[in-house]
């Protein structure tokens, strides 16, 4: 696995970055948050994104990167990067905290003008069991079957990723649904679940290469950095 970095960054609250606060870390944080530590690795206008983040509260950002960030328009204090290579082996057990948007990918038809054609679609795992059950019976199993999808989700990424999880040992909470907007006038819509627990490392290598792109859908906008 190739060389990767662990930061943190914070936003400076003196000014001139203290007016920018309230629109910053509005009730968009996600959107903020993308071009805030995208400015911390934009170092080209053809820069692909290669790095994970979190924002977890108070204009405070975790990254994990493939190069070490900068800080061009000083608006954050950024700590020192620290290299990101831990040594594992299998059997290791980790308390972990997880954001992720947790989602399936299915193939369907797609009819077109010359024919059908093969998609595939994301689908939310939460909504998915939620629609198992009729609109006005949703309240009270609501919270059970976020733990559950949650759980039979990270339970798979697990199997790909080299690590498994005892569903006991974890905790899924805050599921909410983020809508963006884009220039474009389309709008970005995905949900957020906030997993906690405790997962067993089965093949290290595996996990590593799985931490290092993230878990799940949305990383753009601060899901699938496992911390």
């Amino acid at each position: 696995m190739s060389e990767l970095w662990f930061s943190r960054a914070r936003l400076r609250k003196d000014a001139p970055t203290a007016a920018l606060l309230p629109l910053l870390l509005g009730s968009n944080t996600k959107q903020s948050g993308h071009a805030l530590v995208w400015s911390l690795f934009a170092d080209s206008p053809t820069r692909t994104r290669d790095f994970l983040w979190r924002e977890s509260g108070d204009g405070t950002f975790f990254m994990l990167s493939a190069r070490p960030p900068a800080n061009p328009h000083d608006l954050f204090d950024l700590d020192e990067p620290k290299t990101f290579a831990p040594h594992l082996s299998a059997g290791d057990r980790l308390r972990f905290s997880l954001r992720a948007n947790p989602v399936v990918r299915r193939e369907t038809d797609e009819l077109r003008a010359n024919g059908k054609h093969k998609k595939i679609k994301k689908h939310d795992v939460v909504m998915q069991a939620l629609h198992k059950v009729p609109k006005g019976e949703r309240s009270e199993p609501r919270k059970q079957l976020i733990q559950e999808a949650g759980v039979s989700w990270l339970t798979q990424q697990g199997k790909r990723c080299g690590f498994g999880i005892e569903p006991s040992a974890v905790t899924v909470d805050g599921y909410e649904t983020a809508k963006l907007a884009r220039r474009s006038g389309k709008s970005i819509e995905f949900s957020v679940l906030d997993f906690d627990g405790i997962l067993t490392v089965v093949d290290p290598e595996a996990f590593l290469k799985s931490l290092s792109v993230g878990f799940g859908s949305a990383k753009a906008f601060g899901c699938g950095l496992m911390l």
